[in-house]
């Protein structure tokens, strides 16, 4: 039996209180931890910091959403961070990923074509701020010891 699996076409996206139509989002995870080596022998690791980025590709018209929430802040960079989150439903499971403290930023304003054909995508990075970090599905990325008292 053929079931439907989980496409980029069944996530809804929320920045903050707005619901998002994206052309593209990633959310990427850097974790710095490093092998521990004793005479070139791995024995063990060392815990690093770890970084999050959200980045979303928007049309114009999810765009101007984005941008209301600035002229409200009374700038782009007045914008407080805001989480992200993607879920999607389909018969093959449940996905949802949960990015907090999203720090809204400007990468690509424009990216237009002459001979036209394509339209102008707007990239927004979000380097990831807040202690909860991300969620999968409910689960923390990071573990309880690492974000005590912060």
């Amino acid at each position: 039996m053929t079931r439907k699996v989980l496409g980029g076409k069944d996530f809804d996206i929320f920045a903050g209180n707005s619901m998002i139509i994206v052309s593209e989002a990633t959310v990427k995870i850097t974790d710095n931890r490093k092998v521990k080596y004793v005479r070139g022998v791995p024995a063990g690791y060392i815990d690093g910091p770890v970084e999050g980025e959200v980045t979303l590709k928007l049309d114009h018209q999810n765009f101007l959403l984005l941008q209301a929430q600035a002229r409200l802040a009374g700038s782009w960079k007045g914008i407080e961070p805001f989480d992200v989150s993607f879920t999607a439903s389909v018969a093959a499971g449940d996905l949802n990923v949960d990015a907090f403290g999203c720090m809204p930023q400007l990468e690509e304003l424009l990216n237009i074509k002459a001979e036209g054909g394509e339209e102008n995508l707007f990239a927004v990075k979000c380097p990831i701020t807040s202690p909860d970090f991300v969620h999968i599905n409910g689960v923390p990325y990071l573990t309880a010891d690492e974000v005590r008292n912060l």
